[in-house]
């Protein structure tokens, strides 16, 4: 462009910017110095679909896909069970019966 230099008309370069600049996917731009740049975007939990049984967790700066520790507050049992962790997992057990649950003749 061109630019008065005193009482000079001189070409000068112009200078970019982000508006410039297309980045790929995955990436956005930064002004490094004068020139602009693409740069990879940090992820996070919202740019990652973890399966079914996962969640997403940050691990420094890099979000990842992790399995839900399930308990029992996440299983109904059927009538006559109840849950029990077994380990990790949480299971549908018979209920003990006691004389407390039987009507005698």
């Amino acid at each position: 462009t061109c630019q008065m230099d005193r009482t000079t008309p001189r070409c000068v370069p112009i200078k970019s910017t982000c508006q410039d600049l297309t980045c790929p996917p995955g990436s956005t731009c930064q002004m490094d110095g004068d020139t602009p740049r693409c740069v990879p975007m940090a992820l996070t939990c919202q740019d990652l679909t973890c399966p079914p049984g996962s969640t997403c967790q940050m691990e420094k700066s890099t979000p990842r896909c992790v399995p839900i520790k399930s308990t029992c507050q996440d299983l109904t049992c059927p009538p006559g069970s109840t849950c029990q962790m077994d380990r990790t997992t949480p299971r549908c057990v018979p209920v003990k019966l006691t004389c407390q649950d039987l009507t005698c003749p």
